[in-house]
């Protein structure tokens, strides 16, 4: 039975298992050098089920890609920072109908420094190709560990009231200032702003970066501004006088990787 549903894992390993990332199966292996531009997973997949038959966890070095076979090690290299990490692809993409070619995980995103941004022109190298039939035996062993969870689930269910309710999400009211937990807030004078998004999650994402570094949670402020009649999310922390005082936080950010600016609280 086993090597029935090895062989079916084979063809869909070949002809495109579809995963979150729902791509098609490996070509390209002679394929040794790539550049582009890399972006990273969006939390709300974190959990799902990879290609691999993995659950995605973003703090681990992993990468979807459209043409390297599951289990290659890549070397991927920010040339905006001359950055580096290591990462295995363990899922497939649509990258180039996106306008990238790899997404990466959270963590890898973040050892390359560009959270900020969101985004990197990297050059990709092949650290080793994976052993297929290793390849495809783990992604079996995979694939059958989440069937077991799947039928604990369902069987859980059937004791279990699942509650629908919504959690209420902040307000983030335009011109206004927050804490990460959208509780509102006054800094004033100056405060040096990381990244502008339009996305709530991703600055979520740069916000732990920062406290990773070292920022303490109580000076990091959510700005929301307006860009384009939407809203923009202002990562900023600290709170300078001048901004002369600020310019030597800005130093300590640029040498972590991040192009931060100084900009003034709304309370100046």
């Amino acid at each position: 039975m086993k090597k029935i549903i090895a062989s079916a894992l084979i063809v869909l390993w070949a002809t495109g298992h579809h995963s979150f990332a729902n791509q098609i199966g490996p070509v390209g292996k002679g394929v040794s050098t790539e550049e582009g531009t890399a972006r990273y997973y969006a939390a709300n997949l974190k959990g799902k089920l990879t290609s691999f038959g993995e659950k995605y966890d973003d703090s681990q070095l992993t990468a979807s890609h459209s043409k390297f076979p599951l289990n290659t090690l890549l070397k991927v290299t920010n040339l905006e920072n001359n950055l580096s990490v290591q990462v295995r692809v363990n899922d497939y993409c649509k990258c180039e109908e996106e306008g990238k070619i790899i997404n990466l995980s959270k963590e890898a995103a973040s050892k390359l420094g560009m959270m900020a941004s969101g985004k990197a022109k990297v050059r990709l190298e092949v650290v080793s190709h994976p052993t297929a039939e290793k390849t495809i035996e783990k992604a079996l062993d995979n694939l059958m560990t989440k069937g077991r969870e799947v039928s604990s689930k369902e069987e859980a269910k059937e004791n279990k009231i699942v509650s629908n309710s919504a959690v209420p999400v902040p307000p983030f009211s335009m011109n206004r200032t927050y804490d990460i937990n959208g509780t509102e807030k006054s800094p004033k004078g100056f405060g040096v702003q990381v990244t502008a998004l339009s996305s709530l999650n991703m600055v979520q994402d740069l916000y732990d970066e920062l406290v990773k570094m070292g920022i303490k949670k109580e000076e990091i402020y959510v700005q929301v501004g307006e860009k384009d009649s939407n809203k923009i999310f202002r990562l900023m922390f600290g709170e300078f006088y001048t901004k002369e005082a600020a310019t030597e936080k800005l130093t300590w950010l640029s040498q972590r990787g991040y192009k931060g600016v100084i900009r003034s609280h709304y309370n100046l």
